[in-house]
């Protein structure tokens, strides 16, 4: 690792000098393109540097930080490429910081550091450039710089919380008298400090800092009241039922529009970064206390919106949409790229005809969007960061069903995925388990009939437009193949919802639904979830010793939500909980014949449709020698539902049958190989074949000579045998030719 930060060293300056020398550089210059790549090297190998033993030098990347702050350029794109290296070179101010010592030279050297560091931040945080060709480079600067005060804000709090005040000092005078900052920009920043203030371990401290930053936000909610009051009043307030405006001409709305997006930016700001001390001591030193401020807790105030953004997509609100926003609620096209998986293309900053201006209807497509997502962020954070002051609010249930879940019938399913897996996924997670039967019964109740219903409708609309032939292969660039994906996906990240409810699991946020990270707030078909391989035994493991949790025994024993549950076997992620249930629900004497023959029957119908991929027919043959296993003793009739698959051999059957009656249970995580073999045997007139596989014609070569192969070398026993083997030439010196 040494050696490789020897070389980082040379090739940052080697590059130095060329950029000293050339002012304006393009993403196409090779010199940005190196940069680019060290960047990227930088960040993989330094974001793992504390977890191995052999580290490089904290004085070698001290100095290559000070190099990075010794350039002085008035390209936006090289002071981001600088912003991005002194991002992975900060963690030696971190290890430097922990050697501090009376006579430590480098300890004092990273310390010296810090100042400058924070100084070429704000100095990026400020650049501004009157040249109209690279107005989006500096854009994308400073944004860039205020994001990495969030990164640095979030994964090195303790470092800058000495230097907190001095932090907070330089952000007010970037604001006041005259703000040098956007609105957006100066959000982002307080976000950093409300990071590095949740180490103050002060309770009274961190809440004067934060209602610092919150005030202005309510005062603002307080003046929109009247807007929230229906769709209608909503529609009115940011222009939706007026023709659109020209992004060059002065929109009398683009005030109100951005006067919502502070107010919802400042509180979603302060719930997604605000945390009390993980240690109770210093949580109960700090004078942390569980109460409720006299205006009570700020979630309430957003639940309205949410009311209103869900109401928007039905008939009445949609028949108000000036002709300019008919197509308003449709998906953004960034939206259709990160569910078909194309790769996005990013454009040139530099050039200022790369990127398509943008039309009202993108504007106006573009703020509902952002204002529907960061609600739903909100909602979703709000678990995490309030805890049990939240889940103990008096009818907090009753709330949460007619706002986030109201009007769910006409929300539309890429809207609907936002309200699952930004929000309802960590809520579920999150939860006390005090709280499961008073919050989330009544939650899942609500909505897990209506997720039935509307899945099982949309599969049987896709299935029959692979039927009619209008979705195939073929087709790659239609209405029919987004709504494939979309439906496959939204089953999907329901069904990761179930898991977490059922056998729990955990938080881990997905890159193909535009979701958030935790720094910023910007938000084949072999198989049905995977690649067409076979699972690894520790798959296969989990398959049969998941386990159903408090919360997944509170949802199977209540009948209305267990049938939707229990049901909704529609693609392999769902497989690996069909165990589980099925085990609790024989243990609590919950199951019953139509339960039983159902499932079997789902089991056979998976084969017969996904059966000829590997992933899909491994588990798939698992899950029915449980499902088989412990629910044929019990109910015998399940023996006719297995003679209905055609050209069955009784023979089978009955040895089937006789190695359950003769109890080889399941041992452990173990499946005996010789049942799984018998059912697979069973089932494979049911098992389809791939395309490739249905017109295959086996070539057979009759009287093919056969091929002398020549005999293997004997192994010889170099003791016993007198022959040289030669072995003494491989140490003896080559004859020196002298030139």
């Amino acid at each position: 690792m040494n050696s490789g930060m020897r070389e980082i060293g040379v090739s940052v300056n080697l590059d130095l000098r060329f950029w000293k020398r050339n002012h304006i550089c393009s993403t196409q210059d090779p010199a940005y393109l190196d940069w680019e790549a060290l960047v990227a090297v930088l960040d993989g190998v330094l974001s793992r540097i504390l977890m191995v033993t052999e580290r490089p030098s904290v004085q070698t990347g001290l100095r290559l930080l000070e190099e990075c702050l010794k350039i002085d350029s008035q390209d936006p794109l090289i002071i981001s490429i600088l912003l991005s290296c002194i991002s992975s070179l900060f963690v030696f101010l971190s290890m430097s910081s922990c050697q501090i010592t009376s006579g430590n030279v480098v300890a004092m050297s990273g310390v010296s550091l810090l100042p400058r560091v924070l100084e070429k931040i704000f100095s990026a945080l400020v650049y501004n450039n009157n040249n109209s060709t690279n107005v989006e480079a500096v854009k994308n600067l400073r944004r860039h710089a205020a994001s990495l005060m969030v990164k640095l804000g979030h994964k090195y709090p303790l470092l800058l919380l000495p230097v907190f005040d001095q932090i907070n000092a330089n952000i007010k005078s970037l604001t006041r008298p005259i703000c040098q900052l956007t609105k957006m920009e100066e959000i982002t920043l307080q976000e950093a400090l409300l990071l590095i203030s949740n180490h103050f371990c002060d309770f009274e401290r961190q809440s004067a800092f934060i209602s610092e930053i919150i005030n202005p936000a309510h005062a603002q909610w307080m003046t929109l009241t009247n807007v929230f009051k229906s769709p209608i009043d909503f529609m009115s307030f940011i222009g939706l039922d007026q023709p659109g405006v020209d992004p060059n001409l002065n929109d009398p709305y683009k005030e109100h529009r951005k006067q919502l997006s502070d107010a919802l930016y400042i509180v979603l700001g302060v719930i997604k970064r605000c945390t009390w001390p993980e240690d109770p001591d210093r949580a109960s030193r700090g004078g942390f206390v569980v109460a409720l401020t006299e205006s009570g807790n700020p979630i309430c105030r957003i639940l309205q919106p949410i009311i209103v953004l869900n109401e928007l997509f039905t008939p009445e609100a949609i028949q108000r949409l000036s002709n300019s926003f008919k197509k308003v609620h449709g998906m953004l096209e960034h939206e259709k790229k990160n569910l078909m998986g194309i790769p996005p293309i990013f454009n040139d900053p530099m050039d200022p005809n790369a990127k398509k201006p943008a039309t009202a209807l993108d504007k106006m497509q573009t703020f509902l969007t952002t204002l529907f997502d960061n609600c739903y962020h909100l909602m979703g954070s709000s678990g995490p960061s309030l805890g049990r002051d939240l889940y103990q609010l008096s009818g907090i249930e009753d709330a949460l069903i007619n706002s986030a879940f109201a009007s769910l019938n006409h929300v539309p399913d890429f809207r609907l995925r936002t309200i699952i897996r930004v929000f309802l996924k960590p809520f579920v997670y999150s939860c006390p388990p005090a709280f499961y039967e008073k919050v989330l019964l009544p939650i899942f109740k609500h909505l897990s009939p209506f997720m039935l219903d509307r899945l099982t409708t949309r599969w049987n609309y896709i299935a029959s437009l692979y039927e009619s032939g209008e979705l195939n292969e073929e087709v790659n660039d239609t209405q029919e193949v987004l709504e494939d994906m979309l439906n496959r996906t939204l089953t999907r990240e329901y069904l990761d919802v179930l898991k977490v409810a059922l056998v729990g699991g955990s938080l881990t946020i997905e890159t193909n639904g535009g979701g958030t990270t935790d720094v910023t707030m910007d938000q084949d078909e072999h198989s049905m979830d995977g690649p067409s391989h076979g699972l690894s035994r520790a798959t296969q493991n989990a398959l049969t010793s998941e386990v159903i949790s408090d919360l997944g025994g509170k949802l199977l024993k209540d009948p209305v939500t267990c049938s939707p549950i229990v049901m909704t076997i529609l693609n392999l992620k769902s497989v690996f909980l069909t165990g589980p249930i099925i085990r609790y629900l024989t243990n609590e004497q919950l199951i019953t014949q139509q339960i039983a023959s159902a499932t079997l029957i789902s089991v056979l119908q998976g084969l017969q449709a996904h059966g000829q991929h590997d992933s899909n027919q491994s588990v798939l043959i698992t899950l029915g020698v449980q499902i088989y296993e412990i629910l044929r003793p019990k109910f015998p009739a399940l023996i006719e539902i297995m003679q209905q698959i055609p050209n069955t051999n009784i023979a089978d059957l009955q040895k089937l049958d006789e190695k359950i009656a003769m109890g080889h249970q399941t041992k452990g995580n173990k499946i005996d190989k010789a049942k799984k073999d018998l059912f697979k045997k069973i089932s494979a007139q049911l098992i389809g074949r791939s395309m490739n596989q249905l017109f295959r014609q086996e070539v057979q070569i009759a009287n093919l000579p056969p091929i002398n192969l020549p005999p293997r070398n004997r192994n010889i026993d170099l003791i016993e045998n007198s022959q040289e083997a030669g072995i003494n030439k491989l140490f003896t010196n080559p004859t020196k030719e002298v030139l």
